[in-house]
């Protein structure tokens, strides 16, 4: 696996030893007074029921504490597919009961260890709308936005590059972990949620910076300079370095965009004097200039743009000036 998918990994199954279960800060609770009230109530009924020869019934709130402890333990032994069942009849039971709410989230977790990702996204979601303002909501909200990571594709020796394929996904899961890491900053998976996201973006801008380098191969400069804009007002933090200002300059050149080329030669100069490209940049600068007042003196309508240019020529994100630094 390459080193771009070394952070995919599978959902780490739920432990469930006494101690994870009550101590493990980076998991929602699944125990409370009430519920273990309701697990020694299933135990001392267990015991009746041995002494007694008369069926009796367990009372809906025992019967769902018992199931989800069964669903625990069968997380535990491994056979999420089997917890999954479980945790779903416990999703069944009457709202009211202490245990339908971690049930759920035990349902998403045991889905998502099946590899069943839209699936636990959906029941993580409907948890979110049950139980809004509850302390598990970050929780869910977590795994929404890590399941959704998990969906972005990964290289594999028989398929395209990942930057060849269609990358929605990751771009759904930019936007979950970014609206994870906003809602709930002092989260314990804010930190993991911020290495995904800005993986999610490498992929995204690896993308775009290859089909610029399309266009530049096939001599398509206006193919350049629409997906170099695309790229830039999407990632303004992160898509205006100096390969991306030359590669974009070098397109209005060969539009004769001269305007737009000589302020950006000028930029990639004064922002990047050291640059091997600077001197040369500062160069064409000064001859665009040149070139642009030679024209307008012989009265030439077009001496700095077009005077038809495309509608993309409106855009002018390669200037800080002109755009809202908010990448999620």
């Amino acid at each position: 696996m390459s080193a771009r998918n070394a952070w995919r990994r599978a959902p780490q199954p739920l432990q469930v030893g006494a101690s994870a279960l009550l101590a493990a800060p980076r998991r929602p609770r699944p125990f409370s007074a009430a519920l273990l009230a309701c697990w020694a109530a299933v135990a001392s009924t267990a015991l009746l029921l041995g002494c007694s020869t008369a069926p009796r019934l367990l009372r809906p709130k025992d019967e769902a504490a018992a199931l989800y402890l069964e669903g625990l333990l069968q997380v535990r032994s491994g056979n999420h597919l089997e917890a999954a069942q479980t945790f779903a009849n416990v999703v069944k039971l009457p709202a009211y009961l202490s245990a339908t709410a971690p049930a759920r989230l035990r349902l998403g977790d045991a889905l998502a260890s099946q590899g069943k990702l839209e699936e636990a996204i959906e029941v993580f979601e409907g948890y979110q709308r049950r139980h809004e303002g509850t302390r598990d909501v970050a929780y869910a909200a977590w795994r929404i936005a890590e399941c959704h990571a998990q969906l972005v594709p990964e290289d594999f020796w028989l398929m395209p590059p990942v930057r060849e394929m269609d990358l929605s996904a990751a771009d759904k899961a930019r936007y979950h972990l970014e609206r994870f890491v906003r809602a709930h900053p002092t989260a314990p998976w804010v930190g993991r949620a911020l290495e995904l996201r800005d993986q999610a973006m490498d992929l995204e801008l690896a993308q775009h910076r290859y089909v610029i380098g399309f266009y530049r191969e096939r001599k398509q400069p206006l193919g350049v300079a629409w997906r170099s804009h695309e790229m830039m007002k999407r990632f303004p933090l992160h898509a205006h370095g100096l390969q991306d200002y030359s590669a974009l300059a070098e397109a209005y050149d060969e539009l004769q965009w001269r305007r737009r080329a000589r302020e950006l030669y000028r930029l990639i100069a004064s922002r990047w004097p050291r640059a091997q490209q600077s001197a040369a940049a500062a160069a064409r600068a000064a001859a665009l200039d040149a070139e642009i007042a030679r024209r307008k003196a012989a009265g030439e309508a077009d001496a700095e743009m077009p005077t038809e240019p495309p509608p993309t020529a409106q855009i002018e994100p390669e200037t800080f000036d002109a755009v809202v630094r908010d990448e999620g």
